[in-house]
């Protein structure tokens, strides 16, 4: 179980349930859940706790007092160079990245693993775009491939010290203001088509533009011509259909569909 932070020691994540094949290609399947203390409403008990793993279908089936309310969870399947979520597009995907990282101690292995969210190419046509707005917390990857190896990331902080190198004199200080986020920056890009230019001849030239992933999609603003949407609002997504048992949904199912897909 990892402590949220210090100031909420009564918070922690922790994964409840997995399963793992060795078939063909290795994949890991899994729960994860946000849990808190609480006297109020008990809900996971300290023998759940104790043991190797627990469904959430068996969640306050045995609650006693002073026990641990589960906030929220979600499932998640992964293999060597992709990875399912079932979360929703406006919780980022850092929270589980945290926990593996912390899981796996990379920290001192300096190995850290880094999960980059998949835009949907089919959601948002670079003809319809007028503006891109990133905030200085978010990179856009340069190497789309799949493979999570030698990527390279471009942030919008190391253009924001160009400038300021060429507008003020102290940048040591200035470069410390950044990193304690006392200055910050946006970069926009903005689109227009040409006025010698037709619109089907604009469509042809952009069609082949698309987003490239997104490390933190809750910072990026795209407009359009009729609306504005979050970078999260464009992420890859797909809907599925897993059955229900007495009001919870089949867990393995859940594993199966994701397992399948990533296959």
């Amino acid at each position: 179980m990892m402590p949220v932070n210090k100031q909420e020691s009564d918070k922690s994540d922790l994964i409840s349930d997995f399963l793992h094949t060795t078939q063909g290609k290795k994949l890991i399947a899994g729960t994860y859940l946000r849990v808190a203390s609480s006297s109020d409403v008990p809900i996971i008990t300290e023998d759940m706790l104790k043991q190797n793993q627990f469904k959430v279908s068996t969640i306050n089936k045995n609650a006693d007092e002073h026990q641990k309310t589960c906030l929220d969870y979600f499932y998640f399947c992964m293999s060597d160079e992709k990875l399912i979520v079932t979360l929703n597009s406006n919780t980022s995907i850092n929270r589980l990245e945290t926990y593996v990282n912390w899981l796996l101690n990379t920290k001192e292995s300096g190995d850290r693993i880094s999960f980059t969210p998949v835009v949907d190419e089919t959601a948002l046509s670079a003809a319809d775009l007028k503006k891109i707005t990133i905030n200085n917390n978010s990179s856009i990857f340069v190497d789309s491939a799949n493979s999570s190896n030698d990527v390279e990331g471009s942030s919008v902080i190391s253009l924001t010290k160009n400038v300021i190198k060429k507008l003020f004199n102290d940048t040591d200080t200035l470069d410390d203001l950044i990193k304690e986020n006392i200055c910050s920056a946006q970069l926009v890009i903005k689109f227009s088509k040409p006025k010698n230019m037709d619109l089907e001849e604009y469509r042809r030239k952009t069609i082949g533009a698309a987003l490239k992933p997104i490390e933190n999609p809750e910072s990026i603003k795209l407009q359009t011509n009729g609306k504005k949407v979050k970078g999260s609002d464009v992420l890859k997504t797909e809907n599925i259909e897993v059955d229900e048992e007495d009001g919870a949904i089949n867990e393995q199912e859940v594993y199966q569909k994701m397992i399948q897909k990533l296959r």
